[in-house]
């Protein structure tokens, strides 16, 4: 199931990634201990599994930001800004919720 797909901002690619909220019912419960963050298990289409560090920051408006081993995966997989990354949420009995990443390069046109 897809929670979400955008370009990536040039603050994504520089500092953290800004998550959908309305995703937020997909997500463990951000409760007790795991109040103010909680981890991801991301697997990438290498099958790298990323353990991104996922915060939910209260102000104006609720947002949840990843902020943890996020600039380690920008780096690794060169992400530019327009870049697409797409998060999936993967349900598996044995191995229980895990969330899976895309990347999708943005497309150049040019005027001739």
């Amino acid at each position: 199931m897809q929670l979400f797909a955008r370009a990536l901002t040039s603050i994504e690619v520089e500092r953290r990634l800004i998550l959908p909220i309305d995703c937020l019912p997909a997500l463990p419960r951000f409760e007790g201990s795991h109040e103010n963050g909680i981890t991801l298990q991301v697997m990438d289409d290498v099958e790298i599994l990323w353990n991104f560090r996922c915060k939910k920051r209260n102000g104006a408006a609720d947002r949840l930001a990843i902020e943890t081993d996020w600039i380690q995966f920008v780096n690794s997989k060169k992400l530019r800004s327009g870049d697409i990354v797409a998060f999936y949420k993967d349900d598996d009995r044995v191995s229980g919720t895990l969330c899976k990443i895309e990347v999708k390069r943005r497309t150049c046109m040019y005027n001739k």
